[in-house]
């Protein structure tokens, strides 16, 4: 079954509707990360709360399952991230961006043919290499060679598990 990958009006409502809650979700996780960052340092903070941030993209495609939802609703999330306003400010929609892109790249990969729990947790995670080099540039998080590994491990882990929670949430509302 080819799926059609123009947007209808209803892609485009849905698309909105992740956006808005995704920025929602993004703003908040702000709290989750300094909560974390506090009880266990970086690494616990990425893995409790980085995933929640590459959120959109798995969340978008899995719902809409056209090309480029992937992208959009990650930087649309980042764009309302933005302008409720949070710590991160306008560097938000760069990490949208750079995090959307990396994510859309796996259901390239998969020629927009699935779009199941693999594909999502694989969206979620292939964020976290862009999310933490931005970090070490954006905001000089910088640590030591094994301390920075450890960080990326974390980001694609946290990726990863709330990818698959995007596309187990995703399935949950279809039924």
């Amino acid at each position: 079954m080819a799926l059609s990958k123009r947007f209808t009006a209803l892609d485009l409502t849905y698309l909105g509707v992740v956006a808005a809650i995704c920025g929602v979700i993004f703003a908040l996780t702000w709290n989750v990360y300094f909560i974390g960052s506090a009880l266990g340092g970086p690494i616990i903070a990425r893995i409790m709360s980085y995933g929640l941030w590459f959120i959109g993209a798995p969340l978008a495609a899995t719902l809409i399952k056209k090309p480029g939802t992937a992208f959009l609703g990650e930087f649309l999330g980042a764009v309302v991230e933005t302008l409720i306003p949070t710590y991160g400010a306008f560097t938000n929609i760069i990490y949208g961006f750079a995090q959307g892109a990396a994510s859309e790249l796996v259901y390239a990969m998969f020629k927009y043919r699935k779009y199941g729990i693999v594909q999502a947790s694989l969206s979620g995670a292939v964020a976290g290499f862009p999310c933490v080099a931005l970090d070490a540039l954006l905001f000089g998080d910088i640590y030591p060679a094994e301390v920075m590994v450890l960080i990326t491990i974390a980001a694609v882990i946290s990726g990863a598990i709330y990818g698959a929670v995007a596309a187990i949430a995703v399935r949950s509302v279809r039924r």
